[in-house]
């Protein structure tokens, strides 16, 4: 690859980059940093120096950032939405083949309406197992508790009354 060799002027000083992007790139990515320090001599009294520089740098960097955490976002939002895609072409491929079914005459339109709410209600019945199975470990749990604090309670209780017979 071709090296490029660009020389820019910002807040009155020169620079020059040599890199393998295109000429026109690098004179893109000088314009961007010349605009960010004029915006901070704008916006700026009587700063002078390095610190334009600094500043327009930490402007740019916040603007990266910002752009990282909203492609992270979208990237998350995309998946959602693959995920749901997924979901639709498979539910899709299912009414298909109802409805293939319902035409080569293998099925009645009622059975198709049957298997559909059999297919729902395994859906249904396979979140309440999960639920079921969910709270009964939330009981067993609960169970444990129950006869540690009843062991508590017995061995107190017969603290209590060695204490009493001590008296």
């Amino acid at each position: 690859m071709s090296v490029n060799k660009i020389t820019f002027t910002i807040n009155s000083r020169s620079y020059t980059v040599v890199a393998e992007e295109t000429t026109e790139y690098l004179e893109k990515l000088c314009a961007h940093v010349n605009e960010k320090v004029e915006n901070v001599l704008r916006g700026g009294q009587n700063i002078m120096g390095e610190r334009p520089l600094v500043l327009a740098a930490l402007n740019i960097c916040d603007e990266y950032y910002k752009q990282l955490e909203n492609n992270d976002a979208l990237k998350e939002k995309t998946a959602e939405l693959k995920e749901k895609n997924g979901r639709l072409e498979r539910e899709a491929e299912s009414a298909q083949e109802e409805l293939d079914m319902v035409k080569s005459g293998q099925v009645s339109i009622d059975e198709a309406a049957m298997r559909a709410e059999v297919s729902d209600a395994n859906e249904k019945l396979s979140s309440a197992n999960n639920k079921i199975k969910f709270l009964e470990g939330q009981v067993k749990s609960l169970k444990e508790k129950i006869a540690e604090l009843e062991e508590r309670d017995r061995k107190r209780e017969q603290d209590f009354l060695d204490l009493i017979d001590k008296q």
